[in-house]
């Protein structure tokens, strides 16, 4: 079986939030015609987007020609909207949660589905995420690398991992858009830079902070392989050896805490996944493929493709059953 654990998703009708809120530099979806549209954000041209973005019965016929038996659907990261009223951000996570219920709904042998929370408000995102798994049958939650410069390991978000944990929910970590001032080249390097460096950062922060230590069964899985993470972990375990206030926050080496993760394959080189693996662990590995935006990998699945010297248990934990596990969406299929 073939899951595509990292796939993105947004509502064809999507509220102008600005509007009801005052407030300039929401995301907004504008059309373009009936299979295209763009997306905005603080002001700016974000991506133009098609029907492959919310139309369930388009994604399937691209999962048939690619052969996936099931997608993950997440929201597109530009709408955690973390900068904005809390109040304003739950009221556009709910109609996002609700419309990927919805489709999840249409084929729910084929999609899983996963929300959003608005993070700057940790109560209202542990309702949000409670309401998202007991009352709409998400799997979890898709949030941000930090949330207004805060990392993931600030003390104010103990009652969401805690309500995490408690309800079971499955939290996939992907970076917010890095915005330049133009869309150059340079852009585009700043793009790819920041996606990394933020996925890293925040995987960093999780490992010596002493969370996992603190909720032990918390699943979370890092976008684009951890990004920088995998190479950092050398130096973080010399920082640890070398500072006992950091052994007296985290009792084990950041290197065996990262074990605990789950990082998606989106990393498009079979040298990085092999990396990957001796490092982290093939049952630690989730494969996605970033679908259906330019960079996302064609068909998902093409770096575990490209491996030699996988058994043949591990090439179908890394396709399909490390997402369903990871999911707890296992004895579903």
């Amino acid at each position: 079986m073939k899951v595509d654990f990292h796939t993105h998703f947004i509502p064809q009708q999507f509220p102008d939030m600005g509007e009801k809120y005052g407030d300039e530099g929401w995301p907004t979806l504008l059309h373009a015609g009936p299979c295209q549209a763009d997306i905005y954000h603080a002001g700016k041209h974000y991506r133009r987007i098609d029907d492959r973005s919310w139309d369930p019965e388009r994604r399937i016929k691209d999962m048939d020609a690619e052969g996936v038996d099931v997608q993950v659907l997440s929201p597109i990261p530009v709408t955690f909207a973390y900068r904005f009223s809390a109040q304003g951000v739950l009221e556009l996570a709910q109609l996002q949660n609700d419309a990927i219920a919805k489709a999840t709904s249409v084929a729910p042998t084929r999609f899983i589905g996963l929300g959003t929370v608005p993070l700057q408000d940790p109560d209202l995102a542990a309702a949000e995420v409670r309401r998202a798994v007991t009352s709409l049958s998400l799997a979890g939650v898709e949030i941000g690398t930090q949330v207004e410069g805060k990392n993931l390991d600030d003390p104010a978000l103990e009652p969401f991992w805690r309500t995490c944990v408690e309800v079971g929910a499955a939290v996939f970590v992907h970076p917010a858009a890095v915005f330049a001032p133009e869309r150059t080249s340079k852009y585009r390097m700043v793009y790819s830079v920041g996606y990394t460096s933020e996925t890293g950062i925040a995987a960093a922060s999780v490992v010596m902070s002493g969370l996992l230590d603190r909720h032990p069964t918390l699943r979370l899985c890092f976008a684009h392989g951890g990004g920088t993470f995998p190479w950092l972990l050398p130096r973080l375990d010399q920082t640890w050896r070398a500072f006992d206030d950091v052994k007296a926050v985290t009792a084990n080496r950041p290197s065996e805490t990262a074990k605990l993760l789950s990082y998606d394959t989106l990393t498009y080189d079979p040298m990085n996944m092999r990396l990957l693996i001796d490092r982290l662990g093939a049952e630690r590995l989730i494969m996605g493929s970033d679908y259906p935006f330019p960079l996302r990998e064609v068909p998902p699945g093409a770096v575990i493709d490209a491996l030699d010297g996988l058994s043949h248990k591990e090439r179908a934990d890394l396709l399909g059953r490390n997402a369903l596990r990871f999911l707890g969406r296992e004895v579903l299929f």
